[in-house]
């Protein structure tokens, strides 16, 4: 029953994870300079890694994502667009992609 509980909450809050680590500037430049397919751990033990926005999520439900820069997604594999993917630690088939202009990137 925890297992199911987990995977929805990081269902629940992969949204939020990805919109507030792409808004946030330092994570975005570390991101879009990072290699392809190098996996950045999002973890609730380094709150102070983390937007401010998420310490409270995290720290209370104990949450955990990667994310990577990655060549392409189901959605969408345009030219000259950056494509990130989040996933749950626990739970990959948890997974979100986010696409951003690299010319907006900095």
């Amino acid at each position: 029953m925890k297992f199911a509980i987990a995977e929805k909450l990081c269902e629940k809050y992969l949204e939020d994870v990805v919109r507030e680590v792409i808004e946030d500037n330092l994570w975005r430049k570390k991101l879009v300079e990072g290699q392809y397919d190098e996996r950045f751990l999002i973890t609730f033990k380094d709150l102070e890694e983390l937007p401010c926005r998420l310490w409270a999520v995290f720290s209370q439900y104990g949450l955990e994502f990667f994310v990577s820069k990655v060549h392409s997604c189901p959605d969408e594999s345009g030219e000259g667009v950056i494509i990130f993917k989040f996933e749950a630690k626990e739970f990959p088939q948890v997974v979100r992609y986010s696409i951003i202009n690299p010319l907006l990137a900095n």
